[in-house]
């Protein structure tokens, strides 16, 4: 375990300036190579704690702008026709690189890892897919797949 101070809100209970306790590979791989936390040396503590103002206004400005695409990624819903087996299954699937795209589309950039989607999904219907914008903020877009009509 490696104990690094948190330089933004990254968990509910990790606020900036934390020392918490991490997996080595967790920090080496992710926290420190993104800016997102350093190790915890006392130069280092003290230096996020002069900068911790700085770095609360900074998050509180990114949880506002969160706080704007949480609201508009709740009002869109995505549709999209695919064949379906008579059983309800989809031939193909709807995944995490589908919603991404569509968001795209709209004007919205959100990362893939955000995108709690879990399984792919493979029934038509109305489904809701979580996103988690910020520890803080989450929504849900609404994906609606539907069966082509049948020209007869």
């Amino acid at each position: 375990m490696l104990k690094v101070v948190v330089l933004e809100k990254i968990k509910k209970n990790w606020d900036i300036g934390s020392v918490v306790s991490v997996k080595n590979g967790f920090a080496r791989n992710y926290l420190i190579p993104t800016g997102k936390a350093k190790i915890a040396t006392k130069d280092n503590i003290d230096d996020i704690m002069k900068k911790k103002s700085s770095l609360e206004e900074k998050d509180k400005e990114f949880i506002k702008n969160q706080g704007v695409i949480s609201k508009k990624i709740n009002g869109l819903t995505f549709t999209k026709e695919i064949a379906v087996k008579d059983n309800g299954e989809l031939f193909g699937s709807i995944s995490i690189g589908d919603i991404s795209s569509f968001l795209l589309e709209q004007g919205i950039s959100v990362e893939k890892k955000m995108i709690k989607l879990g399984e792919k999904i493979k029934t038509s219907g109305n489904h809701k897919v979580d996103i988690d914008l910020h520890p803080e903020i989450s929504c849900a877009l609404n994906i609606n797949i539907l069966s082509p009509k049948s020209s007869l």
